[in-house]
């Protein structure tokens, strides 16, 4: 009798261990799905952050490749194929009134071709100093998983000849 009382407690013993196991492999499991799924979506937040710089920087550091890339879109009827990237600064931080035309007769569907940003949505605004929108193109709205507005300041033409303004450039791109 007493052997018979020891195999069931061994055996109650060995179902309760199984169950214990099965729990915590259960919470692992959970928690190591939840911790995937976060850092998917860090990684997916970095992407679009460092995309937005990338932009900004291409378009208010450089003149853009090539240099004339403007003159081309207004007089030779030149696509986004004919642009290696576009940059809108004449001079430290002046945007001249024939960038600001070339970016409207491109439109949205070409800069972000140009800029490689397919997958997001993108907006590009230039606003003067009572923050009275001078230019806008694309979608300026979130509305996405993740959205990354990044604003500088600049000077801009707002007719040819005219006197430079003092404004900010808006960029945003939303997944």
């Amino acid at each position: 009798m007493y052997k018979r009382k020891k195999g069931q407690a061994a055996i109650t013993d060995l179902f309760v261990a199984i169950g214990i196991f099965i729990v915590l492999i259960t919470i692992t499991s959970v928690l190591w799905n939840l911790y995937h799924i976060r850092l998917i979506n860090r990684m997916d937040h970095d992407d679009i952050v460092v995309k937005t710089f990338q932009v900004s920087d291409l378009l208010l550091k450089t003149s853009g490749s090539p240099d004339n890339w403007d003159y081309l879109v207004l007089e030779d009827d030149a696509t986004s194929a004919d642009i290696e990237f576009i940059g809108i600064i004449d001079e430290e931080y002046k945007i001249p009134y024939d960038k600001i035309n070339a970016l409207r007769e491109l439109g949205e569907d070409e800069i972000k071709e140009v800029f490689h940003a397919g997958q997001y949505r993108f907006g590009l605004r230039i606003k003067d100093a009572e923050s009275v929108i001078v230019f806008s193109v694309g979608k300026m709205s979130g509305g996405g998983k993740f959205s990354v507005n990044l604003a500088r300041d600049i000077m801009y033409e707002l007719t040819p000849g005219a006197a430079y303004e003092y404004g900010t450039v808006e960029v945003l791109l939303s997944q």
